[in-house]
């Protein structure tokens, strides 16, 4: 499909996991706020990459978590079409399940019990250029967005050694796997928490767990 001729409204691509789902949701952004959904599609890479040929202005993606599929299909978005606006809505609302929202490059979040205006306000102001996130879940989203960057200003043998020393092994063992001396590792790991603000050991294992650089 080309891409949309200047007289045309915004695209917008709705993506998510069920069919139903997102048959719910095209009629909700057409029939109620008027937005007209270009296409629609799973996570699937090949039909997400297939469903970006239109270039659309937004994708509207559902997702109650960033599951691997979604995490993979977001990831995607912006290499094939650098100018596509990511909204997400879905049910989360703790802190620690939004956080996980901020390693990913979304323009908004909206709450599932914001209702049609909520949403309509979402997809304005992110279509406008700017952010929109429902009330509660923006210092989560901070939160987490700040924990990317930390994670991705360490270096690679930083990024080795956190997997490992989250795991339990000792400096002397993590060393050992890295082929490095123990002071070398030293210094790896004392940058490594400073960077990550992180002070302890329990608190680096907390961390892994949750940004899934290691299973619970």
């Amino acid at each position: 499909m080309s891409e949309k001729s200047p007289t045309s409204g915004p695209l917008l691509y709705l993506l998510g996991c069920s069919a139903l789902d997102r048959f719910a949701y095209r009629l909700l952004l057409e029939q109620t706020l008027e937005y007209p959904v270009a296409v629609d599609s799973s996570f699937e890479p090949t039909r997400v990459w297939k469903a970006m040929r239109i270039r659309p202005d937004l994708a509207l993606v559902d997702a109650d978590t960033p599951s691997p599929g979604a995490r993979e299909a977001i990831q995607i978005i912006p290499q094939l079409c650098p100018k596509t606006k990511l909204l997400v809505v879905g049910a989360a609302v703790e802190p620690a399940l939004v956080k996980e929202w901020g390693s990913l490059p979304i323009a908004g979040y909206v709450v599932k019990d914001g209702g049609p205006e909520e949403l309509r306000a979402a997809i304005t102001a992110v279509l406008s250029g700017s952010e929109y996130f429902s009330e509660g879940v923006r210092a989560a989203i901070l939160d987490g967005r700040s924990a990317s960057a930390g994670r991705a200003r360490l270096s690679r043998r930083e990024a080795e050694l956190l997997p490992l020393l989250a795991r339990g092994l000792t400096l002397r063992e993590a060393a050992h796997r890295l082929a490095v001396g123990y002071k070398t590792a030293d210094t790896y790991r004392t940058n490594l928490l400073k960077k990550l603000g992180i002070h302890s050991r329990v608190e680096l294992a907390r961390y892994a767990i949750r940004e899934r650089i290691i299973e619970p």
